[in-house]
């Protein structure tokens, strides 16, 4: 279930998911790509996604505080009222709560999609894992290697299909 893969795609999600962060639902697009990279099944893939969305959370939460530091909000430029104050720690818990709840759990989505996509498209999961190291490479059957005495050779098709068809018009006729 997590393993060492695990966050290692969560984290190239959530790159993916930081990078995209100027549109919608980029969180979604970052969990999307975990969930792929994470493998066929969707509880894998979700559990990707939303730990690349709490990833994804930090940054775009750094972004949000300077956002509000830089408008200010009237706070840090008087004295502020109890009743005010009380107000803004309500407002920003529920802001934090609501960009939480939008980056895991969109992140969650995006990797319980990214996985139904892995298990609908095999050979790109595969080519897309070893390309990127998290599975190891296949060797290659084009590549030749030593033969030894008790290797014989093995038809190949062209060989098989030979073998058969008939020789020549007798058989046909029989």
């Amino acid at each position: 279930m997590g393993t060492r893969h695990t966050v290692i795609n969560a984290l190239i999600g959530a790159v993916v998911g930081v990078v995209l962060s100027v549109l919608p639902f980029s969180t979604l697009l970052g969990g999307l790509v975990s969930g792929f990279l994470e493998g066929p099944e969707e509880t894998d893939g979700a559990l990707a996604g939303a730990l690349a969305g709490l990833i994804m959370f930090v940054p775009i939460g750094l972004i949000a505080l300077a956002v509000f530091a830089f408008l200010g909000l009237g706070v840090g430029v008087g004295g502020v009222p109890v009743g005010g104050f009380f107000f803004f720690l309500v407002f920003l818990g529920f802001a934090v709560a609501t960009m939480l709840v939008y980056t895991a759990g969109l992140g969650a989505l995006g990797g319980y999609l990214g996985a139904y996509l892995a298990r609908e498209y095999p050979e790109r999961h595969a080519s897309t894992a070893e390309t990127i190291g998290t599975r190891p490479a296949e060797p290659r059957r084009d590549e030749k290697r030593e033969r030894t005495g008790t290797d014989e050779a093995e038809p190949t098709r062209w060989q098989e299909e030979l073998e058969d068809q008939p020789e020549g018009p007798d058989e046909e006729r029989r």
